[in-house]
């Protein structure tokens, strides 16, 4: 135990000294982004953006990505378009938005079309012109683009802005649903369960449910549940159905905590935990974290404690430990242990993604879903002024 906590710690001091290294490496993408490079700024956009080795600020990635969209970067043009459609940036502006986004798409791109497709069928204003979206999630489909196939199927299923047309849906779904696209599997299950297109077939719907279930698509999930409910396409089961329905809501409500990559599991005999135990009261913070992997298991294991367990992240967070920071801002988003607040479970997430950790940056963009424009600001502020403090 004690040589894992050793390791661990030489490893976060080694990290410290890389820390440095990234500074001057973002120093000198800096002055070339102000001498007027575009691909620096460029660059600086994306860094911003995802947080990894900066404190992440979609409001400063906003304003590199204008600089290096203004200089004709494709990439920065792009993400200035999302930036504006989302608000994300500190702005919402349609009409600034399709333009920075068409710009982008002239280079047939097919994420680019996506993106601009997506915009003018959910227009930042409230606005919906799907016939012009269908005709650019075909140009993206068309390049094989699997989002833009599934998009533009789900506009002929309920027949916006082109003409209704169950057989193509179900073209346009097959590719993508044959490549293990969750939300593809999904719709064509449906098809396959309302015989739209396709023959009724109820056990062909309940292996696309499986299969998109398999990847965590909550809506598939639930689709399942009914399917074993009624006992469509495969046997009679309430109980299993109960338990997807459940595993449905707990999908739509949040991600579980992550475990160190680093460290062994924590030890089971006794002996070995009280040395754990008294190594977090010592302030060690892997010990605090491995405790506190414990104490959050499943709410009805006899040790379970999520109070305690929070506690303890955040404790271990506070002494630069990343994994601590995901769970701590895990059990802020699902209040689970700690009051439910979005503002600082993303804060610790935006700390975790600057101290290297890769997964925050994907549980953050999952649920920075469910926050305002302004409360993702107000957490990456917090982030930013945590972060300078010794």
């Amino acid at each position: 135990m004690k040589r894992g906590t050793v390791c661990l710690l030489l490893c976060l001091t080694l990290f410290s000294g890389a820390a440095k290294a990234q500074d001057t490496d973002i120093d000198a993408l800096v002055s070339k982004a102000n001498s007027g490079d575009a691909s620096a700024q460029s660059e600086l956009a994306q860094i911003y953006r995802d947080g990894q080795r900066v404190t992440q600020s979609f409001q400063t990635s906003a304003e590199w990505a204008r600089l290096a969209a203004e200089g004709g970067d494709a990439k920065a043009q792009n993400l200035l378009g999302r930036y504006l459609h989302s608000g994300l940036g500190g702005e919402k502006d349609q009409d600034q938005a399709l333009h920075w986004l068409g710009k982008a798409a002239e280079t047939g791109d097919a994420g680019y079309l996506y993106d601009l497709a997506h915009a003018l069928e959910n227009g930042a204003d409230g606005t919906s012109d799907a016939a012009a979206a269908a005709e650019y999630y075909q140009k993206a489909a068309d390049a094989g683009h699997n989002d833009a196939a599934t998009s533009l199927g789900v506009l002929y299923q309920e027949g916006r802005g082109v003409e209704q047309d169950f057989a193509k849906a179900r073209v346009l779904y097959e590719r993508p649903a044959s490549e293990g696209h969750a939300r593809a599997q999904n719709n064509l299950g449906l098809l396959y369960v309302r015989g739209q297109g396709v023959p009724q077939d109820y056990e062909r719907a309940a292996k696309l449910f499986q299969a998109s279930a398999d990847q965590g698509f909550s809506k598939a999930i639930r689709n399942l549940g009914v399917m074993y409910e009624n006992g469509f396409g495969v046997p009679f089961d309430e109980e299993r159905a109960v338990a997807l329905y459940r595993q449905a809501g707990m999908r739509d409500t949040g991600l579980g905590l992550v475990y160190d990559p680093r460290l062994a599991p924590p030890p089971s005999d006794q002996p070995s935990l009280d040395e754990l135990q008294a190594m977090a009261r010592s302030g060690d913070p892997v010990a605090q974290f491995q405790v506190a992997w414990l104490l959050a298991s499943p709410e009805d294991a006899p040790h379970a404690n999520s109070a305690a367990a929070a506690r303890l992240f955040r404790d271990a967070a506070e002494a630069g430990h990343g994994p601590s920071m995901i769970n701590l801002g895990v059990m802020y988003f699902n209040g689970n242990g700690v009051p439910l607040d979005f503002v600082l479970g993303q804060m610790w997430l935006t700390l975790a993604a600057s101290a290297g950790q890769k997964d925050a940056t994907a549980i953050s963009a999952q649920f920075s879903t469910r926050m305002t424009a302004d409360q993702i600001h107000e957490a990456q502020r917090m982030a930013e002024e945590r972060g300078k403090t010794p």
